[in-house]
């Protein structure tokens, strides 16, 4: 196995504020991830708009805000995290100059959440905690966990192990690769890259106190005939 790179995850925050200051919100998707709209459709728009503006969701790795500005839209208490101050500028922007909403914005580490205990009821991931080797993300499990209040729900969409880029480069543990080198392949050079399997879910959601309620399997196959597939997971505070 090879060894790991130093100050990985700190290397990864670096290729995305690259990429944000180069290509703007150019970078990533502007409109937000499908299966977050059917997880928060199907618990939380039943609500009254009073009720919907006591929960309070956080998400973390949030980006340029594609994801944000609907939760925002929906009258929820919204909060968001990323490492990357170039992707926390866009957010501010995307929300207020395009949607006219507001949430409250942070820049931090995943693997310590500048947020007191049982502070959330909601708290979701696209696509960011894949960037975290198996020790770190152990830690930011933990961190979640922690912010989480005891009910609360932990919504996380990542790779699976099924995607044609799991050994597309150089594996630092089981699951993890330092970068996805081959760049025919989808998501090349966005950094550390992780690819688990619903038993690598159990293996680890358990131990940080979140029960998982359900894992999906969700393909796509690109216009080249790649295949990725993501994880759609949903854990509960114990």
């Amino acid at each position: 196995m090879n060894p790991k790179p130093p100050d990985l995850a700190d290397r990864t925050i670096e290729v995305f504020d690259r990429q944000y200051r180069a290509r703007g919100f150019g970078s990533q998707r502007i409109y937000p991830n499908e299966s977050l709209i059917q997880f928060l459709a199907s618990r939380y728009f039943k609500l009254s708009p009073d009720d919907r503006a006591r929960v309070r969701v956080l998400e973390v790795g949030c980006g340029s805000g594609a994801n944000l500005w609907m939760i925002a839209k929906e009258g929820f208490e919204t909060h968001g995290i990323d490492g990357s101050a170039e992707g926390i500028a866009l957010a501010q922007r995307h929300l207020e100059e395009k949607w006219g909403v507001s949430a409250l914005l942070r820049k931090g580490s995943l693997l310590e959440l500048p947020y007191p205990d049982a502070h959330f009821d909601v708290v979701v991931d696209i696509v960011s905690l894949q960037h975290l080797d198996l020790n770190n993300s152990r830690r930011a499990l933990d961190e979640v966990a922690r912010v989480l209040k005891r009910g609360g729900t932990f919504f996380s969409y990542r790779l699976s192990d099924q995607s044609v880029m799991r050994d597309a480069g150089l594996r630092v543990d089981e699951v993890t690769l330092s970068d996805i080198t081959d760049a025919e392949m989808p998501l090349a050079h966005n950094g550390a890259t992780s690819f688990w399997s619903p038993t690598v879910v159990q293996q680890l959601y358990g131990p940080a106190g979140l029960t998982v309620g359900a894992v999906e399997r969700v393909g796509r196959t690109y216009a080249n005939g790649m295949f990725v597939e993501y994880l759609s997971i949903v854990g509960v505070r114990d």
